[in-house]
This record gives C-alpha cells, structure tokens and sequence, in this order.
C-alpha cells in the first residue's frame, strides 16, 4: 500500500498535460524515500525522467516498495479537473490507483495499474556543451523558433551558442553569448552543431513551467539533447535524439 498527499494542482496538471503529450503510458517505482517514474515513447525518440522526494508531500506512507505502469492519457482527463486551491490524495493499493480531489466537494477517482514491463533502457551520453540559462528565457527563445519552424539547430562555439531553424528559405535564430546574464554556466568542450524535433521540446517545456533554471546538455550530431530542471525536493530529466542534419 501507497499513500501520499499533495497541495499544489496547478504543478500536477501541468507535468501531467506535458507528459501526456509525449508518452502514452509511464512507469513508477516507489520506495520510502521517494517516486520515480520513467517513460518513452514508442520508438524511445524521447525519454523522461521524473523524481519526487517525500519531502515534496504533506503525507507519504508506504509499505514497501512497488512497482507499476499507468496509463498517462487517463490521468491527463482526470488532472483536468484540477483547480487552484484543491488538494490531492493517492492511493495505490489491490492492483489499483485512487486519486480524489478534495475542496468543497470530495471528487474520486479510480484507474487500474498496468502490468509492469521490460525496464526501459538507462542513456548515458557524453556532451561537449553545458549550458545553465533562466527557464523563462529559454522557453521563450524556443517558441520564438516555432513560430516558423518545425526543428531547432543548435550550433555552439566557445563564445556563444546560436538557437536557429531553416527551413524552405524561412530562417529564425537567436544568439546567446556566454557572457549574457540569463546564463549561471556556459561550457562548449567542442564545437559542435546538432538537429532537434521542435514539438517534443515544445511538449517537455510545459512540465517546467514553474523551474527557475534549465540545465542542457548536447554534443555533435549524433549526441541526444538532454534538459534538466531540479531543485531540492525533486527532478526532472528530459532526452531526445538527434535528427539528421
């Protein structure tokens, strides 16, 4: 048996939504001290990462460690209901999910587990480039970028990294030197230039909405793109593989 607590809805909502746009289904591992939860797609184009410690609930109680599979388009319908003010409570318990919502009227909702599968396999990759920028610039740059493009190049150089997509003779680009004050670190080992899918980072950055910084961690063309936001009661981990440029 699993039992947690939380009070903040809007958070939960929004890493809900943006999970849902790039996973079907995600798996959970539970223990005493806190919850991870990984999750691909299909093809494992994207992977994530989540971790959640105890210290990030009003009330966390297990039994013993457990480990199971949820459908994530199922909680994204249920998380919809989520408003400001509410607070929710968990239950995992006899092959099932329990999730209320509770504010002036106690709303409850229950979901199977799925059977847990194969694990999903670990990335380790080696990236030439560490950048640490402000979440709100970051997140800015790349919608600009989608405005008209469907990819993102990023090219680095060891005084600056320059965001851009170029696509049927329509180009956008943004250009963030070292020395720029929304960025805490900036490292290029190499210089490099990779290809990433726009949607999926676009889907990502929904989850992080609240982070104050973004870590991001890519090489050379055939390197993953990986971003992190964490702080000290949890993380969350994001991988996604290059295109071909």
């Amino acid at each position: 048996m699993f039992r947690c607590e939380w009070s903040d809805p809007v958070l939960v909502r929004e890493l809900i939504e943006g999970v849902s746009d790039l996973v079907d289904t995600a798996s959970f591992h539970v223990d005493g001290e806190k919850i991870r939860i990984e999750a691909s797609d299909p093809s494992i184009i994207c992977k994530i990462e989540i971790e959640a410690d105890k210290r990030s609930f009003s009330i966390y109680e297990i039994d013993s460690e457990i480990d199971f599979y949820l459908d994530i388009n199922l909680m994204k319908k249920i998380c919809r209901r989520l408003r400001s003010g509410d607070k929710i409570s968990i239950n995992v318990e006899n092959n099932y999910l329990e999730f209320t919502i509770h504010n002036f009227v106690e709303r409850y909702f229950r979901i199977p587990l799925l059977e847990f599968g194969d694990p999903l396999p670990q990335i380790n990759m080696e990236a030439s480039t560490f950048l640490r920028i402000k979440a709100e610039v970051f997140t800015d740059l790349i919608k600009d970028i989608a405005v008209i493009g469907s990819s993102l190049i990023i090219k680095a150089t060891e005084d600056e990294i320059i965001f851009f997509s170029e696509e049927e003779g329509v180009r956008s680009s943004i250009t963030i030197s070292k020395d720029n004050g929304a960025i805490e670190e900036f490292r290029v080992d190499k210089e490099c230039i990779s290809k990433f899918n726009l949607s999926y980072i676009l889907s990502f950055l929904k989850t992080v909405s609240s982070a104050e910084f973004i870590e991001i961690f890519f090489g050379n063309k055939d390197t993953p793109l990986k971003l992190e936001c964490s702080n000290e009661t949890g993380m969350i981990r994001f991988y996604l593989a290059p295109m071909e440029i």
